[in-house]
């Protein structure tokens, strides 16, 4: 049996998974959701809980899976027995590398990002067709466990799932990884170049994109030295992972072959643009 102060040491994975349309006819799911949440935070003594947007199967957030996050948080505030926290809202929370080291979670980080943002406890999850994964993990020592909800003819059905296992951990880890890097790959490519680079296809960044990864850096590093530091870490951290899995490996090479490809198309049609003007001049 796992000791009441253990709990929240951990990650929960829910799937709560009905035939009807997803969000709309599962209020009452989400409701069941979150009164699991609510009583293992209860039971860990957690009492500050990040909610962060949720995603789809394949990592990417919408409107619609965006409703399931602050629905959730309706739902817990509710309560009025937690603080929630919305780690994209956090006013504290606005450097490059502050960005990079509150979105790369794991069961190695969870404590340091808690800190961040003032949390006891990180919420995630994942929306599929009929179904909700609802990951918890605790702040303070990122320790997993897992749990599967059903929910058939109206009663709710809980399995317990071994999250404890090194391939359970990769997936999650992994997932986590590529959820948060996606925005970061869309909307700053350049940042993710770096965040995500090995000390070779750093070197490879500095001589392709010499002005860009000069600016860059010196927007990272003009911030405190801890800070810096801590960046650094987590950017190691992603690049041993890297190393460790090669299928999570491979989709950030092809993902980062994509983005430099198109930063070098970028840079020749300015210098094309450039060309001819200087020519009509």
């Amino acid at each position: 049996m796992i000791k009441k102060i253990l709990f929240l040491p951990v990650l929960a994975v829910f799937t709560i998974l009905n035939s009807a349309p997803a969000i709309s006819a599962e209020p009452d799911l989400t409701s069941n959701a979150v009164e699991y949440i609510c009583t293992k935070a209860r039971e860990g003594k957690k009492t500050r809980l990040a909610v962060y947007t949720f995603t789809d199967e394949a990592g990417d957030t919408s409107s619609e899976t965006k409703k399931y996050s602050t629905k959730i948080m309706a739902l817990i505030l509710d309560k009025k027995e937690f603080k929630v926290i919305d780690p994209e809202r956090v006013p504290e929370i606005i450097s490059e590398q502050e960005k990079g080291l509150t979105g790369l979670v794991d069961p190695e980080t969870a404590a340091e990002t808690g800190k961040m943002i003032g949390a006891d406890a990180l919420i995630f999850g994942i929306s599929g067709s009929g179904s909700l994964q609802v990951r918890i993990i605790d702040a303070a020592t990122g320790e997993v466990i897992g749990a599967t909800l059903e929910v058939h003819d109206g009663k709710m059905k809980i399995n317990n799932d071994d999250f404890k296992s090194p391939e359970s951990k990769k997936k999650f880890i992994s997932h986590e990884f590529e959820r948060s890097l996606r925005p970061i790959y869309t909307n700053n490519p350049m940042f993710y170049l770096y965040l995500t680079a090995n000390s070779e296809e750093e070197a490879e960044l500095d001589n392709s994109f010499p002005m860009a990864m000069k600016k860059l850096k010196q927007r990272i590093t003009e911030k405190d030295n801890k800070k810096n530091q801590k960046f650094e870490k987590r950017r190691k951290r992603l690049a041993e992972f890297r190393n460790e899995n090669p299928g999570f490996d491979k989709r950030i090479r092809e993902s980062r072959a994509n983005l430099i490809e198109s930063l070098k198309d970028r840079k020749d049609n300015k210098r094309g643009k450039a060309g001819k003007r200087k020519n009509l001049k």
